[in-house]
């Protein structure tokens, strides 16, 4: 009787223990309270490469939210070797209160003179914090879609007794340039300043995501950083209407449908082959065929709209073959 109750332990005994994975972070998830939205809030994880022997690669580091700006010192570890990852929340574009945001590492470890050893995973860093804000910008971000110059008005907010002033102003792109406006005091309201966000007529055309980068004179805001996502189109072509989707949602958000048109210059037809979004929250579904004026609906989702946020939709145009519009598309909350 003993020897079968022997028998049958041996046969359910628990599986050994897998393997440590080979990428390590001491401290993946980073908490870090109460934080003032406006300024960038930085975060640097360590890496360590503590499996065996073999070179740990780096491949993508995934941002699970467009705010995130990432910086790796060194992307090939040693066993042992230590690398720093630095990730930058852009807080002007996030909403009051508890937030989380994610960054996932994806690697390879490589052991030489065995290709079939190959390991691969990935290792998610998180940064919470709750954000509480007396300085904002109306807009999350600037969304530029034209064949020739244009411009945007930022309005900046602030609540505070002794409030900032912007003093200096300027683009990530030599054609995209910023003035800013003097700032408008009346008592028992809050100061505001406008910046008026300039694209030039010559700016080459293309898709390009860039930024307006306002300096002030309050130690505690030194910088605010807002993205302008830039759709310079060339003249003639298919153009859209409206040339961008801009969202602004209710208290209690719900999915939002905006139709946009495509149409020729030349009057000719328009045929849609496909179209698709860079963001899991905006939908996108055309009409089918060619015809005068081709219809794009593009629908950002109650759950995507909780937050502010913004993505880009691609149509891809049957002819001339490769041709395809770009439309930006951004939503805010409705206590923003």
């Amino acid at each position: 009787m003993n020897t079968l109750l022997l028998l049958a332990a041996v046969g359910v005994a628990d599986p050994p223990a897998p393997a440590p994975a080979p990428l390590h972070c001491p401290a993946p998830a980073a908490a870090r309270g109460e934080v003032k939205a406006g300024p960038p809030l930085a975060h640097t994880f360590e890496l360590t490469h503590r499996g065996p022997a073999g070179t740990l690669t780096i491949t993508k580091v995934e941002a699970g939210c467009g705010c995130l700006r990432r910086a790796l010192a060194t992307g090939v570890l040693q066993p042992g070797e230590t690398t720093r990852l630095t990730v930058e929340v852009n807080t002007l574009t996030q909403p009051d209160g508890p937030n989380r945001w994610q960054a996932v590492v994806s690697y390879a470890l490589d052991v030489p003179g065995d290709p079939a050893a190959r390991r691969t995973g990935e290792l998610p860093l998180t940064i919470t914090a709750t954000l509480s804000r007396d300085v904002s910008i109306d807009h999350p971000q600037v969304a530029f879609s034209t064949t020739g110059a244009a411009a945007q008005v930022l309005t900046l907010t602030d609540r505070r007794a002794a409030p900032l002033r912007v003093v200096q102003a300027a683009g990530t792109s030599p054609h995209l340039t910023a003035e800013v406006k003097p700032r408008a005091d009346a008592p028992g309201k809050p100061s505001t300043q406008e910046v008026v966000v300039k694209l030039a007529a010559d700016a080459p055309p293309g898709h390009r995501d860039e930024a307006v980068i306002l300096l002030t004179d309050d130690p505690a805001y030194p910088e605010l950083r807002v993205p302008v996502r830039v759709l310079k189109r060339a003249p003639g072509g298919v153009t859209a209407s409206p040339d961008e989707v801009v969202v602004r949602a209710g208290a209690v958000p719900e999915d939002v449908a905006t139709l946009v048109q495509l149409r020729a210059a030349d009057g000719r037809s328009v045929g849609v082959a496909g179209a698709e979004s860079d963001h899991p929250g905006v939908l996108v579904k055309w009409s089918a065929g060619v015809r005068p004026v081709a219809a794009v609906r593009v629908t950002v989702t109650a759950a995507a709209a909780a937050k502010p946020g913004g993505g880009t939709v691609r149509v891809k145009l049957a002819e001339p073959p490769g041709a395809e519009v770009v439309i930006p598309v951004s939503w805010t909350t409705g206590d923003r």
